[in-house]
């Protein structure tokens, strides 16, 4: 059935800007997570044919385009922040992975559920993400079969139907002769999103000199952190275009500095935000845009003003992605895709709005024209089934994840909660029933994406994924455990620099 969406309209279109009195076409939200929006109509004005019979939603609130996250670790996000066993920051990305806590706390829990609550762990995940407005997001772990369960626009997978990967990554570094498969992949068209030189150290600004070696840097690269870059080799970089993922939370709690995305910015790239992963991030990229903005207004001289803040989430890594997909998300648009959100209209600038936004905010979540997340009344006014209460913030709203016609979409949010708790509460035995299956289709398991992830492949026993420290399951909104994470005691490496994030969240 058709859906309209009414309420303060803010598009990141340019020629459109913001519309105070609006409302979104979607013509059909039944075809899975490709509908598109048919048109942006100003109250007043003719609508177009065909809504005689749809359902009409009025908001009260501010939609925008939904949240875009290019920068995560799906499989990693059951758990809240990690706290480091050292007092100094690192200086490289391959410095902590060693750390004597991180396996057992980390890699082997991450694991553990993995093998034991596949579909589980990617529910939560996204559902974690989506509640603070994320509707596409990067990131996903490999997986032992095809997986086609996804809530989110998964960005590495996505293909909008045409069955063409354009979107390639690497978490992992790659020499020069890794790299120029890539390169190759570039030239062709597609996109290349690459964890490059994270960290503080001088000699990671080898693999930037790698990847020019390798014909990668272009437009369609995508790098991800490039915190030891300095402007020289932005200015390298910045005449042939290409984009900078800044993930300033986990930055500057893991090395206590970030990108210099000013010069970035200077020099001609577009600048992106990411929200990392749970044991270095914040939860959700909307979490992500609240450090961006203290830092902006605390130590950058507020170089970018709320309206760039709020297109690094939104327009930009749009744009970003349409060089290799063409447009397709990021600005509320015609022939773009119907993937939005709506918060409640607190402030009269809606960039400061979005800003000052969180979860408890976040009235509704739709992808691809399918409202999946949201007030209850307006979930209902959506006409969408199999809703079940979800507490965020405090708050109950009405998720939906069952879908009929996507095979894996069938694990109800109760259900995940109940299958991450049981494994928390017995690893042990969850893995050993999980490992000991019959022959025939092999049982859905998740290969994390970051260092020691890949035992995970030659976990054939439970004495494989020992010892491990199961955490306790993560909250999904910022609260006061979050926060209290921060302080200089118990985050020494991240010195007090985030006190004053909490205010966000008042």
């Amino acid at each position: 059935m058709a859906l309209v969406l009414g309420g303060k309209v803010v598009t990141f279109d340019e020629a459109v800007g913001v519309l105070d009195d609006a409302s979104v076409y979607i013509p059909d939200t039944t075809t899975g997570r490709n509908a598109t929006v048919e048109a942006v109509v100003t109250a007043g004005d003719p609508e177009p044919a065909g809504y005689e019979a749809a359902r009409r939603v009025r908001t009260e609130g501010v939609i925008y385009p939904g949240l875009i996250d290019l920068h995560n670790h799906l499989a990693y996000n059951c758990r809240s922040l990690w706290v480091a066993p050292r007092t100094e920051p690192y200086t490289s990305r391959d410095q902590w992975p060693r750390a004597t806590t991180y396996s057992a706390e980390i890699t082997r829990p991450a694991v553990a559920l993995g093998t034991a609550a596949a579909k589980a762990v990617l529910k939560f995940a996204e559902v974690k993400a989506g509640v603070g407005g994320t509707t596409s997001i990067q990131g996903s772990p490999a997986t032992t079969r095809p997986y086609e369960g996804w809530l989110l626009r998964n960005i590495e997978l996505e293909t909008f139907g045409t069955g063409r990967d354009v979107i390639y990554q690497s978490v992992m570094n790659q020499d020069v002769e890794g790299l120029g498969a890539y390169a190759t992949h570039m030239e062709e068209g597609a996109a290349f999103i690459y964890h490059l030189a994270e960290g503080t150290r001088p000699e990671l600004l080898r693999e930037f000199e790698d990847l020019e070696a390798a014909g990668c840097v272009r437009d369609r690269l995508i790098a991800i952190h490039a915190s030891a870059l300095r402007r020289e080799e932005f200015a390298r970089w910045g005449p042939v275009g290409g984009s900078v993922v800044w993930s300033p939370f986990s930055n500057l709690w893991l090395y206590r500095d970030t990108t210099d995305v000013v010069a970035a910015a200077d020099e001609g790239l577009t600048i992106c935000l990411g929200s990392d992963w749970g044991p270095s991030g914040t939860k959700n990229v909307l979490g992500e845009l609240k450090v961006a903005h203290l830092w902006n207004e605390a130590r950058m001289g507020r170089a970018f003003t709320d309206e760039q803040l709020c297109r690094m989430v939104t327009s930009n890594p749009g744009d970003t992605l349409a060089r290799a997909w063409g447009p397709r998300i990021g600005r509320i648009q015609a022939g773009l895709q119907a993937d939005l959100m709506v918060t409640t209209d607190r402030r009269p600038d809606v960039y400061e709005n979005l800003i000052w936004s969180n979860e408890h905010h976040v009235r509704m979540v739709i992808v691809g024209g399918r409202p999946f997340y949201g007030n209850r009344s307006l979930m209902d006014a959506a006409g969408v089934d199999d809703l079940e209460p979800i507490v965020v913030s405090g708050v109950e709203r009405a998720i939906s994840l069952i879908d009929p016609t996507v095979k894996d979409a069938d694990v109800t949010w109760t259900e995940v909660v109940t299958q991450i708790q049981g494994v928390l509460a017995q690893p042990v035995e969850a893995v050993a029933r999980a490992l000991d299956v019959p022959r025939g289709e092999p049982s859905l398991r998740l290969i994390p994406d970051m260092p020691g992830g890949e035992i995970a492949l030659d976990a054939g026993a439970v004495r494989d994924l020992e010892p491990a420290t199961m955490p306790a399951l993560d909250t999904l909104a910022h609260d006061a455990a979050f926060f209290d994470r921060l302080s200089v005691e118990r985050a020494p490496i991240l010195d007090g620099l985030l006190d004053n994030l909490r205010s966000y969240f008042d």
